[in-house]
């Protein structure tokens, strides 16, 4: 028994695979003690019953340990990384464990089990919460003006009435675009200019391009209208 104890005040790990391998994939612990070996994972508050700390990368991963006691059996893990968010224990945790064993052995007394907690609030920026609420005003403006205005683009659409002042009829796609952009709270049909397009194009980016809120598609399909009214100008 004694020499069983020495090996695991010399080899820290051993002590931490013993306890909580099993929670564990194979792969992920050996990621794990490559990170820890490479003097990666730091510990930046380490308290009797709560850990922070971080494993080094181009953007540091942060992970908590958080028990609700000293003599606490179990404990809660979590990590701020893309695997751990889908409820997976990986090697961020794994690396922590290791330094934990190595720099603040007493965390773990009497702590034979660890369970995925979500220890890490996302907080929406206000930025985020703003474009949100733009964008289900910009929903509520396009219900009623397509209220108001179906029967009108219906009959554009079959060309009964699709002339501009220069009398030029239009095409299928310049109908699209003109409808897309009256929806969106700006019908030009009659007073299209390069100004109010690209007006028009600025303050919908803000709405549906994907780094303002919006998504892939709903910015291509913005660009598509805007260069098929730029072309036909």
């Amino acid at each position: 028994m004694q020499t069983l104890l020495l090996v695991f005040a010399k080899d820290p790990a051993l002590l931490v695979e013993r306890l909580y391998e099993h929670f564990f994939k194979p792969e992920v612990r050996k990621q794990g003690r490559e990170d820890f070996a490479a003097g990666l994972a730091v510990l930046s508050v380490a308290g009797d019953a709560r850990i922070e700390g971080y494993v080094k990368a181009s953007k540091p991963v942060k992970v908590l340990f958080v028990a609700e006691s000293i003599a606490s059996t179990t404990f809660s893990v979590d990590c701020n990384c893309p695997s751990a968010a889908k409820g997976s224990f990986c090697r961020h945790v794994w690396s922590i464990l290791l330094q934990v064993e190595k720099k603040h052995p007493d965390f773990l007394d009497s702590k034979t089990s660890l369970e995925k907690g979500q220890l890490f609030v996302t907080v929406e920026s206000p930025f985020k919460a703003k474009q949100t609420e733009f964008k289900k005003q910009q929903y509520q403006k396009q219900k009623e003006r397509a209220k108001a205005q179906r029967l009108e683009i219906k009959t554009k659409a079959k060309g009964l009435s699709n002339k501009t002042a220069k009398g030029t009829t239009f095409s299928q796609d310049v109908n699209a675009a003109f409808e897309f952009f009256t929806l969106n709270g700006f019908p030009m049909e009659t007073s299209l200019t390069e100004e109010s397009l690209k007006n028009a194009k600025k303050v919908l980016a803000r709405v549906f391009h994907p780094d303002k809120g919006g998504t892939h598609e709903e910015s291509v399909i913005l660009n598509n209208h805007y260069q098929t009214l730029l072309d036909y100008l």
